[in-house]
């Protein structure tokens, strides 16, 4: 009796909050609990019982048999592919509706990502979460699912990214998703469970549901890492069930069915707890279809994908050592290698890391590696013995800090808490390709490291949780960052057309905006040849851009450390030019090309011998003493030869210089040059660019830091950036394969020039000069310019100062437009201008001879790079400048700006 008193009681409370359990805006909530009411009264038993369950399909077919039941269940739960599937038509109300199971994520062959699961979900970012339940739901929606199936732990994920108290049994929830987010009411949730093994026995079970042994079972879920006393949902009672307004799930329909109907028919079961559940199931049909749904979407449009790469590039943890925390990462400087534990994306893993460290080389010493990163996923665990392993490579990299990268299930990880062979592990609960990227980019600071609900999803794991922000470059898109992705197709349009016409057997593009590098592409072939693709690890001979990658770096900090300043004239650093009229010029004239030199001084013809020569050295006209072309109209004598005494075709103590293959030049002769310039004839002080300058310039620097330019810019920049091939001289250090060639030499060197530096003068000093002589890539570039950028600071390092980023890169004078050795926009509209017309006051960059530009606008948060080769084979092809594809490129980058 009393238990009847107790169910009649239970029930009169909960139908008055049924509605609101289901959570409806006020007005569908009221409609819904009428037509429930409504309708209840006229079902049989058979129909009220069949409404309470829902139907597990595996397959399209028996979608469509289960539809044709009679009773048929209330609902039919299936996995995504549903979304794709030919839905069973629904003529009658009480008709079966399809459910989505999303639990373990979305995915059909048409789709570039999958829909991330509930792990993956629960780490990331608000608003990654958000986007992708609008997408989720309209693409559902084109179908007819409006529902669907979640866990019962991350219900409130779906409202506002929360995850509920682990509940004491596993349960589903089923969920309509809000189409008017300014209604934070509308979504519907209802209750589910598996159908207890119990059902034969229908006893009210009084034991409190933590009292139930949860030994051997299995969670078949979503795997949590808690080691928590747990209760398998199919141990519990139909009554204890129903008591909680909960709805049954049959993987059996017909046995199941037919023990419900046998307990109610022989009062076994209370008809209050049917009704209960019954008007609870058919209140979520109303919603389901009345509530006011999502429109569908067809196409995947790069808006659409962006909330993919979101939600798995927030989803990575990181785990370190309290002891030795290695990460964040400051120095890039490091020798690292991969060990392999059964990962099958490492390759999309390494490749992004390539883009911020050196590769790993087999040329080192087992303990001159630092890092040792091991690679693993879920099938890791069926071949190696991490112990084992991990003990192995302490003693054959005695120095190295070793690292698990990790794919897939949380609760797969061989450990509850970091071992103490690791000093760190990164982990995603996905393990697809893009989510071993988004590892990578962690790893170095591109992407922030996730701690969102991370206890829950680690469990114990959690208290070695560590956050990382991000103080490098991202590799995204453009959506992102507020480009319009179709604008900037364009681009390939306009290098495509210049390769076409001729003017460069290829190229390498760079885009970068607010950090994130959304354009890194290389386009054409090293020659015309046609042999050899551009890569984008491959190397560009960049000319003049050399001044501001290399030579002003290094100034600026030789300034920052008060080794120089502005005022000071070059003759208190070079005493020879105190008996010239060099003597008073300043550091300052000489950045803003304002110092008198000459505009250039061809020193590569001083060391022909004019002895030996029949004739003039040049002629207008092509003819037999004429015949080696050097521009449009100008032919060299085929009679020139070199000073003996200055050019060797074998190396020695005196011809120590290595200006080309087979080719060295007298070590006086860079003395020599200096004194020409210090000889030269002086100009009046107005603003003429010339090479001279940073010729005289880097003398200065390397004789106040006591070090060569190339070691000042690869010590103290290059390999705390993480650069790979910013370099002077590729044919002293290996890497001749990745070099693109420049000119086919006919003149000087006669030779193609392939890790020698194009510039005359830059290889006659030995090819490490302050105006030219830099090779490098794109992607590398972008890491210096993103320094500055930063004003100064990149990967938590501080480089240089900011205001001395801001003063040098600002326009110093009112008549001329040049900053401190950078280049800037022309203001006068009657005069042309280096740039495009929409680059802002504040940018500025340097150009090429070969071909190249780079560009950085603080307006815009804007890197501009763009490398050719447009001087092979012949320095005189102009087609370049002609067909204006560096400022056509960089118009479009501007255009596509859309925030």
């Amino acid at each position: 009796m009393k238990d009847k008193l107790f169910l009649l009681l239970f029930f009169f409370f909960y139908k008055a909050v049924l509605a609101g359990g289901l959570s409806l805006d006020k007005s569908l909530q009221k409609q819904a609990e009428l037509w429930a009411d409504s309708v209840y009264p006229t079902l049989s038993l058979e129909a009220r019982v069949a409404q309470i369950i829902l139907l597990n399909t595996d397959k399209e077919s028996e979608l469509r048999t289960a539809a044709k039941l009679s009773p048929s269940p209330g609902f039919l739960i299936a996995e995504p592919w549903v979304i794709n599937s030919r839905l069973p038509n629904r003529s009658r109300a009480l008709d079966p509706v399809v459910i989505a199971d999303i639990r373990f994520g979305y995915e059909t062959p048409e789709m570039e990502l999958p829909f991330p699961d509930e792990l993956t979900m629960a780490l990331s970012l608000d608003s990654a979460r958000e986007a992708l339940i609008d997408w989720l739901s309209s693409r559902a929606a084109s179908k007819g699912v409006f529902g669907f199936m979640t866990s019962q732990t991350f219900k409130q994920l779906w409202l506002d990214g929360l995850i509920n108290k682990p509940a004491e049994y596993e349960a589903f929830n089923l969920w309509i998703p809000k189409s008017n987010p300014d209604n934070s009411n509308s979504d519907v949730f209802v209750n589910v469970a598996l159908m207890p093994r119990q059902i034969n026995r229908l006893l009210l079970s009084r034991r409190s549901l933590s009292s139930i042994s949860a030994a051997g079972a299995a969670r078949k879920s979503l795997n949590l890492t808690q080691d928590k006393s747990f209760v398998p949902q199919t141990e519990l009672s139909v009554e204890q069930l129903l008591l909680d307004g909960t709805l049954l799930l049959s993987n059996d329909f017909k046995n199941d069915y037919e023990r419900l109907i046998s307990a109610f028919r022989f009062r076994w079961l209370d008809d209050d707890l049917l009704e209960l559940a019954c008007k609870k199931a058919l209140a979520f049909k109303y919603c389901l279809t009345n509530s006011e749904h999502y429109r569908a979407t067809d196409t995947e449009t790069e808006n659409c994908l962006w909330p993919f790469h979101l939600a798995y590039e927030s989803s990575v943890s990181l785990f370190q050592s309290r002891d030795k925390q290695l990460f964040p990462l400051v120095n890039l400087d490091l020798n690292i290698a991969y060990y392999n534990m059964g990962a099958l994306h490492i390759n999309s893993f390494t490749r992004m890391a390539d883009n911020y460290i050196k590769a790993p080389s087999e040329a080192l010493l087992p303990h001159e590696y630092d890092v040792i990163f091991l690679m693993s996923d879920p099938s890791y665990s069926r071949v190696f013995d991490l112990d084992k392993n991990i003990k192995a490579l302490r003693e054959y990299y005695p120095n190295a800090s070793l690292v698990m990268i990790w794919g897939g299930s949380p609760a797969m990880l061989p450990f509850k808490y970091l071992p103490a062979g690791l000093d760190a592990l990164f982990a995603s609960p996905s393990n697809i390709p893009l989510a071993w990227e988004a590892m990578a980019q962690v790893v170095f600071n591109g992407i922030a490291s996730s701690k969102r609900n991370i206890e829950l999803v680690y469990g114990d794991l959690s208290a070695f949780s560590f956050n990382t922000g991000v103080s490098r470059l991202k590799y995204g898109r453009a959506t992102e960052v507020g480009m319009d992705g179709d604008t900037l197709k364009l681009i390939d349009e306009i290098v495509e057309n210049a390769i076409r016409q001729g003017a460069s057997p290829g190229a390498q593009l760079l885009v970068a905006r607010k950090g994130v590098v959304i354009m890194n592409k290389s386009y054409g072939w090293h020659s015309y040849e046609k042999k050899r693709y551009v890569k984008n690890c491959d190397m560009y001979d960049l000319a003049s851009v050399t001044k501001i990658a290399a030579t002003m770096p290094v100034a600026m900090k030789c300034y920052d450390d008060g080794l120089w300043y502005l005022r000071d004239a070059i003759k208190k650093y070079l005493p020879q030019a105190d008996s010239s009229d060099k003597g008073d010029i300043t550091i300052r004239q000489l950045l803003l090309h304002r110092s008198g030199l000459q505009a250039y001084i061809p020193f590569h013809t001083e060391i022909i011998d004019r002895e030996k020569l029949s004739g003039t050295l040049y002629s207008r006209r092509r003819s037999s003493s004429h015949p080696i072309r050097v521009d449009e109209h100008l032919y060299m004598n085929k009679s020139a030869v070199f000073k003996d005494y200055l050019i060797s075709n074998y190396h020695d103590m005196k011809f120590s210089v290595k200006v080309a293959d087979n080719l060295y030049l007298n070590h006086t002769y860079i003395d020599s040059i200096h004194t020409q310039i210090l000889n030269s004839k002086l100009r009046k002080g107005d603003y003429l660019y010339s090479d001279l300058n940073f010729i005289l310039l880097t003398r200065i620097l390397e004789r106040t830091s006591g070090q060569p330019l190339d070691i000042m810019a690869d010590k103290f920049f290059y390999k705390r950036l993480g650069s790979t091939t910013l370099q002077f001289n590729p044919w002293q250090k290996g890497t001749l394969g990745n070099v693109v060639p420049s000119e086919n030499d006919r003149s000087f060197r006669k030779q193609l020039l392939k890790g020698y530096v194009h510039d005359q003068t830059a290889a006659l000093l030995g090819g490490v000069a302050g105006h030219a002589g830099l090779f490098g890539n794109a992607n590398d570039l972008a890491k210096l310019m993103q320094m500055y950028l930063n004003r100064g600071e990149y990967g938590g390092y501080r480089f240089l100062h900011d205001e001395t980023i801001d003063f040098f890169t600002s326009q110093q004078e009112e008549d001329s437009r040049r900053g401190l050795g950078f280049d800037k926009p022309e203001n006068n509209p009657d005069k042309d201008s280096p740039v495009s017309r929409l680059a802002s006051p504040k940018s500025y960059g340097h150009s090429g001879f070969t071909g190249t530009i780079v560009w950085v606008d603080p307006t815009y948060d804007l890197i501009y790079i763009f490398l050719s080769n447009r001087v092979h084979p012949d320095s005189f092809n102009r087609k370049l400048s002609q067909l204006n594809v560096r400022t056509q490129i960089q118009d479009v980058i501007y255009r596509s700006i859309i925030d």
